[in-house]
């Protein structure tokens, strides 16, 4: 098999990395749209915000920032605007798990393609909602967010099927790695969609991507197959290359149809190991997105909103980081360099390690310094998203067939940290003075250690037991006394 190995590069399998890359890009646009459509939809003057504001930083800057009076449509609150944001995140939570089960159980490509149907009916008729009634709208951001939240455990699930085990890294880093080109676009263009789009400016945001969506949304059911079996213009060689590598490592068919083995995953350390590692990197992601820049502007004095490019350029380096390190984990598991499961450890302590001494060394910059910080962000964030060759493909690692609820259970859990952080950031900073927020980089930088440190321990690199076993064996394992009858039919 591995003298007649297909290469990556115009594969089937790549070009299904490319259009999962194409779907993140536009789903990621799709959710962050409305915190930059808010500007333009609210009526600042309406409800009193076009107000002068002076702020005094600890680094003694005095600034004195003037809201722009915006006429808008819509005279929402801060607590509306506030609603209407955590909408998504409430749908996005509950249909994690979901969608991976689903995905095992109808396969992927149906729960991502009617996933994505719903998300660019949502996203077209978030115009003809806002102007409807603003709980409308809630309710349909809360589905926007159910939507996309079960696709990423579908993608996963099927790259349990399409991803050789020495090419999985490469493939799923390829495919999520959109998700950042989709958050550093979807800004420039709304703000020029807001000011000379047609429609009346802020609805074309929404009519373009949702336009986009429902474009890509055809491109997935025309070109993609829920496995190579099933995909009718994959080369012979390509298809039993995959199926072959899979089977040889997955010890059965990685299509077959299994009930998911809920007890035995959730008393597995590698399980748990990708699950804690998981939480530790989202929670330092939330906070360097959400927090950092109250800390440049509370005790810098610097606004971070007001550097444009360079802004980005963190995000820049992370998905550069994405698809590099995918590229060099397989080249080191290839090479026999290092097995799975340390390259899996190297690059989830390297990721979780590096964020932990940028925030460290962010806590200790002096007045006049934002450069350095602009550096120290930059590698921060960059470099955790070596964590795709880490801990998010781990999960494929360990259960394949199995990686849609195990991977969306674990990105349920690292969603709490999106909740959390924001509270423990709060309560540790009541002043907003330096020293407090140093505080919070030391907590965020002991998540990321114990996270580490934990995952390195007991993360696993080969496919569990019980991941292998097919149902009737899984069955005649875990009862203790049919074990003389499960010796006899043997495993799958």
């Amino acid at each position: 098999m591995e003298g007649r190995r297909p290469g990556v590069l115009c594969s089937t399998r790549f070009n299904l990395a490319l259009i999962c890359f194409l779907g993140c890009v536009i789903v990621y646009a799709c959710r962050s749209n409305l915190s930059f459509a808010l500007v333009c939809m609210v009526n600042t003057t309406a409800i009193d915000e076009g107000k002068s504001v002076t702020k005094v930083s600890a680094c003694g800057t005095i600034s004195q920032t003037k809201t722009e009076k915006v006429e808008g449509e819509f005279p929402w609150s801060k607590s509306t605007q506030g609603a209407l944001l955590s909408a998504f995140f409430w749908g996005y939570t509950s249909s994690q798990i979901l969608g991976g089960q689903l995905a095992t159980m109808i396969g992927g490509r149906k729960v991502v393609g009617y996933a994505a149907l719903i998300n660019v009916v949502a996203t077209l008729a978030s115009v003809a909602a806002a102007r409807s009634s603003v709980v409308f709208f809630i309710a349909l951001r809360a589905v926007l967010g159910a939507c996309q939240g079960a696709m990423f455990p579908a993608m996963q699930q099927m790259w349990s099927v399409w991803a050789p085990p020495m090419e999985r890294t490469l493939l799923t880093g390829i495919s999520f790695a959109g998700t950042q080109v989709g958050n550093v676009m979807v800004m420039p263009l709304s703000g020029v969609l807001c000011k000379y789009g047609p429609f009346g400016g802020w609805p074309s945001i929404f009519y373009v991507l949702g336009v986009a969506a429902m474009l890509w949304t055809g491109l997935w059911f025309y070109f993609v197959a829920d496995n190579p079996k099933t995909h009718k213009k994959i080369g012979e060689d390509e298809r039993n290359y995959i199926v072959e590598s899979l089977t040889e490592s997955n010890g059965h068919d990685s299509d077959k149809k299994r009930s998911v083995p809920w007890k035995s995953v959730l008393t597995s350390l590698p399980v748990w190991a990708c699950y804690v590692g998981h939480f530790a990197g989202d929670w330092a992601a939330y906070m360097m997105a959400t927090s950092l820049p109250l800390y440049m502007n509370d005790v810098l004095g610097y606004d971070l909103t007001s550097m444009g490019f360079i802004s980005s350029i963190p995000y820049i380096l992370y998905f550069i980081c994405i698809n590099v390190g995918g590229v060099i984990a397989d080249h080191l598991r290839n090479s026999g360099k290092l097995s799975t499961v340390n390259t899996r450890r190297l690059a989830q302590l390297f990721a979780l390690g590096s964020q932990a001494i940028f925030l460290l060394l962010i806590g200790t910059v002096n007045c006049g310094q934002e450069t350095l910080v602009i550096i120290y962000l930059t590698l921060g964030i960059g470099l955790s998203g070596l964590q795709y060759a880490g801990v998010i493909v781990n999960y494929l690692d360990i259960a394949p067939s199995f990686v849609g609820p195990i991977f969306g259970l674990g990105n349920t859990i690292s969603c709490a940290a999106g909740i959390l952080s924001p509270l423990v950031m709060g309560w540790l900073t009541p002043t907003g003075a330096k020293e407090e927020w140093q505080m919070v980089f030391m907590v965020t930088a002991a998540i990321l250690a114990i996270g580490g440190l934990f995952y390195a321990v007991f993360a696993d690199g080969e496919v569990q037991e019980w991941a292998r076993a097919d149902n009737k064996a899984k069955a005649l394992q875990e009862e203790p006394l049919l074990i003389e009858d499960g010796e006899k039919n043997g495993k799958a």
